[in-house]
């Protein structure tokens, strides 16, 4: 593990990234709709954390709802806990017609960790947004991305979700904040990343239902 880690290291430093990338700026975990509440006092009974506010996506069926610190204000000091889960429970589908892409993770995967996001430093590399810089150095290494960089300077951040690790099923967000922006997504972007990671789970749960 240590020489993976240290062949890692050296990999962003060849790229020419190692000074971009920041650290860990959230941690996302999806929930089952009837155990989100439960799970956020949980947590915030169990940390020196508050409830920051929520971002509902009824055509994803989903809300994302984000924890910070007391302590600290910038998430680089102390990454923000944010949870998912679906508005509607999965049973409620075929009456509804609306996708579920965060309950079918939990489906299929458990209650657990989805995403961990990198911040990325605010500031342009050859010409490019520095996530853009980055996106496009690690497509050259062999990444796969689950869409194009999304959001803009204007609204504040930029935003992308790399495929899931075929060892984890992790996924790993890249944002960058501009000039000091302290949200965490747009709608448009959220909805989109959302949109997008559960594209991805629907083929990998295919995937593994053709192995078997």
């Amino acid at each position: 593990m240590q020489a993976a880690f240290e062949a890692a290291q050296d990999l962003r430093e060849q790229v020419g990234i190692a000074d971009l990338l920041l650290p860990i700026d959230h941690l996302a975990t999806r929930v089952y709709s009837q155990n989100r509440e439960v799970a956020i006092l949980e947590y915030l009974n169990l940390s020196s954390y508050y409830y920051w506010g929520s971002y509902d996506i009824p055509d994803q069926n989903s809300s994302t709802n984000v924890t910070k610190s007391l302590h600290y204000e910038d998430v680089l000091q102390s990454p923000a806990k944010v949870f998912t889960a679906a508005n509607h429970p999965y049973f409620c589908n075929h009456l509804l017609q609306i996708p579920s892409p965060t309950e079918s993770f939990v489906r299929n995967f458990g209650p657990r960790l989805h995403h961990i996001a990198v911040a990325v430093r605010d500031g342009q590399s050859e010409g490019k947004t520095n996530i853009d810089y980055v996106v496009s150095r690690l497509a050259e290494c062999g990444q796969k991305f689950l869409l194009q960089v999304i959001g803009s300077e204007q609204e504040g951040l930029k935003q992308i979700f790399s495929r899931a690790s075929e060892h984890t099923s992790l996924i790993i967000e890249y944002v960058q904040r501009f000039h000091g922006f302290q949200g965490f997504f747009t709608k448009d972007n959220v909805a989109d990343l959302t949109a997008a990671a559960g594209v991805e789970e629907s083929l990998r749960s295919l995937e593994q239902e053709a192995r078997r």
